[in-house]
């Protein structure tokens, strides 16, 4: 089991999924056209025809096709995308065969409103009290410096097919894009997920705005890519972003587009305004439904400090920390448990991949005091670049639950279904885990795995 595959090797960009009759379609990008993918279980995707491919010479999506959106109206989808930076219109009766709209493209940048470098990334949604459709887009305004004109466009249109441009639903003036915006109504407030390098959100009482920006703005770390279209499936939302490659398939290497997808997601909405995530209940029973392996402590041998074990429970005992081993773990594995620190001004390290002696490998670090998560490589002087880290609330003594999805070069980390971090750990393909308290005691309880293999 590989959770961050699609078949054949294939890869990802933006993503913008819907949900009909049980089945998830997986419209998105794959230079140089959009393909679709269809599951029942968020693990194992069918490929189905490719939903578009750029226009021969000439035509408005010559010049190469993106990212979009699909929405069902009286029978028939309509499916909106980007084409040569404007927006252009595809129409299916089945959800698997496309024809392209003869009157494309459906908007496009007038020089007046919004400029016509960046104009992309509809999405599409029925507003009631207007009884018309409203299209969002990324776009920039005019007359601003490119690096702080990024906006939410926005046009309308009572049929689908012919769009008035309006003035922008958001601009802040803040960055140079608001990319492959979505607005979802959701506890009585209006949620805008927008990217701006990471995936952000913002709040308001109307889909005018003003919106606000919440205690929380990021979905995920930075690799964590295209999280910004949410799917409703009738009693949740599910987001299925993809991992960022890095140059080189090196650790600190430049971005490049494009990557496998990331584990499914459901994002939760709060009364603060904050949105969280874990990962889908579907992903979790297919994974424990894997044959139980044998007890993660076999061949355990503490290398600093004291410990013990009772049960479901190994604890830490020496006030300096220690440091455990567990050598009978996979280097590709789903890992969970739940931990407790129990002084504020302690820290827990979880080791992946490192080698006996502890000079290489990679180390996720949890820091009370600070409120920080961070995840970075091991070296003897503790003093490689940090390859993930966000901000977490966490309480001595108040247990959180850890859950790490480790395959190849991608590991993923979610804290207490509360927030992830995403990293790519090319370095290191091999090696050993372990527990590590530093400052102070602790405790691990209830740690289970299962293999993955790629």
């Amino acid at each position: 089991m590989n959770p961050f595959a699609l078949p054949s090797g294939q890869f990802s960009g933006d993503t913008f999924p819907i949900f009909r009759d049980g089945v998830w379609h997986l419209f998105h990008m794959m230079p140089p056209v959009i393909a679709h993918h269809v599951s029942r279980d968020l693990l194992q995707w069918e490929a189905w025809p490719t939903a578009v491919t750029p226009g021969a010479a000439g035509e408005p999506d010559s010049g190469g096709v993106a990212t979009g959106c699909v929405v069902e109206h009286a029978g028939r989808y309509y499916h909106f995308y980007t084409g040569n930076q404007q927006i252009c219109l595809t129409l299916s009766d089945d959800l698997a065969q496309w024809t392209k709209y003869a009157g494309n493209p459906v908007a496009r940048s007038d020089g007046d409103i919004y400029g016509s470098d960046n104009f992309r990334d509809p999405f599409v949604f029925r507003y009631e009290p207007e009884s018309c459709w409203w299209m969002l887009f990324g776009a920039q305004t005019r007359g601003v410096s490119a690096q702080r004109a990024g906006c939410v466009g926005l046009a309308k249109s009572p049929d689908l097919l012919h769009w008035k441009l309006h003035p922008p639903l958001w601009a802040p003036h803040i960055g140079p894009h608001a990319d492959c915006p979505q607005l979802m109504q959701h506890l009585n407030r209006w949620w805008l997920c927008y990217l701006q390098r990471n995936t952000r959100y913002r709040v308001a009482v109307s889909p005018s705005g003003p919106f606000r920006r919440p205690a929380t703005r990021n979905l995920g770390t930075s690799l964590l890519a295209a999280a910004s279209r949410p799917v409703w499936d009738g009693r949740r939302w599910v987001v299925l972003p993809f991992v960022m490659r890095l140059q080189n398939d090196d650790d600190e290497g430049a971005w490049e587009y494009g990557g496998p997808l990331a584990i499914p997601r459901q994002l939760d909405f709060h009364v603060d305004c904050t949105i969280t995530e874990r990962p889908v209940e579907e992903m979790l029973a297919q994974i424990r439904a894997l044959p139980e392996p044998g007890d993660a402590y076999t061949g355990t041998q503490p290398l600093t400090g004291s410990w013990t074990r009772a049960g479901q429970r190994t604890e830490s005992t020496h006030p300096d920390g220690g440091t455990l081993l567990l050598p009978a773990l996979p280097a590709d594995l789903y890992l969970e448990f739940t931990l407790a620190i129990a002084d504020l001004d302690s820290d827990f390290h979880l080791l992946l991949r490192t080698s006996p002696d502890l000079l290489r490998g990679y180390q996720l670090s949890l820091h009370p005091s600070t409120a920080q998560v961070s995840l970075r490589s091991i070296s003897q002087w503790d003093t490689d670049r940090v390859l993930a880290s966000r901000s977490v609330a966490l309480t001595a003594k108040k247990p959180i639950t850890v859950r790490v999805f480790l395959c190849g070069s991608i590991c993923e980390v979610f804290l207490d279904d509360r927030c992830s971090l995403t990293a790519r750990l090319y370095r290191w393909r091999d090696g050993i885990h372990g527990l590590e308290f530093r400052d102070g005691t602790g405790s691990i309880t209830n740690l289970a795995w299962r293999p993955f293999t790629m």
